[in-house]
């Protein structure tokens, strides 16, 4: 299943100020394929990176599989402070309001976690609710 809708990678450049590094681009050379990371949309393996607010910010995502993993670390140690690996992912999107912009990552209904955000600027913080079934 592939994520609906789409994410639009362009949005995404325009979040993390950066084009993504097509994780498997060495060996997709080393095997005779020239194709980018955008022909290959969304059935592809990206990583964005950026530095935000004294920390480095990282979105491994794979749209054709429904995968995110997110990791934050400080800026200059690079201490790890969060690093979430998520399955299921409906979509991923960008958000910008009142000066703010956010990254939006979207659960199929039903889901027990709610839409996560990822404040980018003009400060960072993670915004998440999980609502575990009892049995």
């Amino acid at each position: 299943m592939v994520m609906e809708p789409v994410p639009d990678y362009d949005d995404l450049i325009w979040l993390f100020e950066e084009e993504p590094v097509h994780r498997y681009a060495e060996d997709g050379k080393a095997a005779g394929y020239e194709y980018g990371w955008r022909e290959l949309w969304p059935y592809t393996s990206v990583t964005f990176r950026t530095a935000r607010a004294g920390y480095e910010i990282a979105m491994d995502i794979e749209p054709g599989y429904e995968v995110v993993r997110l990791r934050l670390c400080a800026e200059g140690d690079g201490a790890g402070l969060l690093d979430l690996s998520l399955v299921g992912v409906r979509t991923v999107g960008v958000e910008r309001a009142a000066g703010r912009e956010f990254l939006r990552v979207d659960f199929p209904d039903g889901a027990p976690a709610a839409t996560l955000w990822l404040r980018m600027k003009p400060d960072v913080a993670v915004l998440w609710s999980y609502e575990a079934h009892s049995s």
